[in-house]
């Protein structure tokens, strides 16, 4: 019995200090990408970790991911520094998650399910007038996740999961109106109908297209924030 409460003790830790890393990293984000941290801002473990009432180990993990992610810079007994994030680097993610994700749908449609691409615009066509956000965000990163983990590449599978990161605070911008979510579900529509007469070409044209707006759309929020880290590099 000692035994059973101590591996249940320990999986319930792991799984608080698993989800205090997503909640801090998902709020640290934010804060960067949306310039409330401009450029420069210092980030301290010990200071975040009051904030948000945990360890400072979590706070030292998500730390060392948000660097690795590019976003910020951790210096020797000096914390860590927010780093600018300028469009030039807005457009070099989409740029770089366009390829890789016309990569996918080239590995992946072959093997795609019929079934399982109508059932996904079904919900879609199902959902048009539903105003909640989050659960037209979380059907479009459906979608995109179907066709990236069908590759079966698990290294192409990383590589976008990484870009997603650095990106998924702009994902629900598609859905932010009626024009632009009508717009957003009707190139999704439009790609899965592709998909399902197994004209590959034709869904990487439309694919194309709907990161290309994307971005568009990603580019306009960020004009309208204002944050002046976010302008083009000279």
């Amino acid at each position: 019995m000692d035994t059973k409460n101590s591996y249940f003790c320990i999986c319930n830790c792991w799984l608080n200090f698993v989800l205090s890393m997503v909640d801090v990293y998902s709020t640290l984000f934010n804060r960067i990408i949306l310039g409330k941290y401009p450029a420069g801002t210092r980030l301290k473990e010990e200071s975040l970790a009051i904030e948000f009432n945990i360890s400072r180990t979590p706070v030292r993990s998500v730390l060392q991911q948000l660097e690795q992610d590019g976003l910020i810079q951790i210096l020797r007994n000096k914390g860590a520094v927010v780093l600018p994030f300028s469009a030039d680097e807005v457009d070099e993610i989409y740029e770089i998650r366009k390829s890789l994700e016309l990569l996918c749908l080239e590995i992946s449609a072959p093997v795609l399910s019929v079934r399982k691409l109508i059932e996904l615009k079904k919900r879609l066509l199902e959902n048009v007038n539903n105003e909640d956000i989050q659960m037209h965000t979380d059907l479009d990163a459906e979608i995109h996740a179907y066709i990236i983990n069908s590759t079966g590449k698990k290294r192409l599978i990383s590589m976008l999961n990484q870009l997603f990161r650095l990106i998924q605070s702009f994902r629900s911008l598609g859905f932010m109106n009626r024009e632009t979510k009508e717009s957003t579900i009707n190139e999704h529509i439009e790609i899965l109908d592709a998909m399902c007469l197994r004209d590959t070409a034709l869904a990487k044209e439309l694919m194309r297209k709907h990161i290309d707006n994307s971005k568009i759309i990603a580019f306009s929020h960020l004009l309208k924030a204002g944050n002046a880290s976010l302008l083009p590099r000279s």
